[in-house]
């Protein structure tokens, strides 16, 4: 299946939720403190509600995280 892409919508929509929320691979320790930090507060406001608007950016973080986890021993 082949989807229609207006790819300069979707270039100003990614900009604009990037301006917002740092949602992007986890390269560094700090990456991962600073995603570690946005899903709690996303978890703070979602709570367990799959109804949330922002339910699939609380999955969506926590997949970037667990990527890291898997690919190296951050910190603790």
């Amino acid at each position: 299946m082949h989807l229609p892409l207006d790819v300069e919508k979707l270039v100003t929509a990614w900009q604009l939720l990037r301006s917002v929320v740092p949602v992007s691979p986890i390269e560094s320790d700090s990456d991962y403190e600073q995603a570690t930090a946005l899903l709690n507060r996303l978890l703070d406001i979602v709570l367990d509600d799959a109804s949330h608007p922002l339910y699939s950016l609380v999955l969506v973080v926590g997949d970037l995280l667990e990527a890291y986890e898997i690919n190296c021993e951050p910190m603790a």
